[in-house]
């Protein structure tokens, strides 16, 4: 009976537990790992445009975090994690895809780590 009850409790809770708020990435460490890759691929973008563009999707991120659901942000933030590096464009630009965000809004698209583009 208490296993039942157990059950019954848990249903319609997410699997993942989701933050209310928006997650913390460390954007000083991302910012100075995507200038470097791009130095070396010969490319010249210092980590002050990646900064600003993480700032801004971050602060998007703040105004919409709490209208989507837990779902899409569970699994946004899974996203957005790929690869050792979290980033709030990346997880911005996740949510648009799952319709919880004006498409507009997302700041300038920086090339991945690793990516040839």
């Amino acid at each position: 009976m208490k296993a039942a009850l157990l059950a019954l409790s848990l249903v319609g809770q997410p699997p993942v537990p989701v933050s209310d708020s928006v997650p913390n990435y460390d954007i000083k460490t991302l910012c100075a790992d995507v200038s470097a890759d791009d130095t070396a691929s010969g490319l010249a973008q210092d980590a002050s445009k990646c900064t600003s563009d993480e700032t801004i999707a971050r602060q998007q991120l703040e105004a919409i975090w709490s209208t989507a659901p837990a779902g899409p942000r569970a699994s946004c933030e899974l996203e957005a994690g790929t690869g050792g590096a979290q980033s709030y464009v990346e997880l911005l630009i996740c949510l648009q895809m799952n319709g919880w965000a004006a498409p507009s809004a997302v700041p300038m698209q920086r090339r991945k780590q690793g990516s040839k583009n």
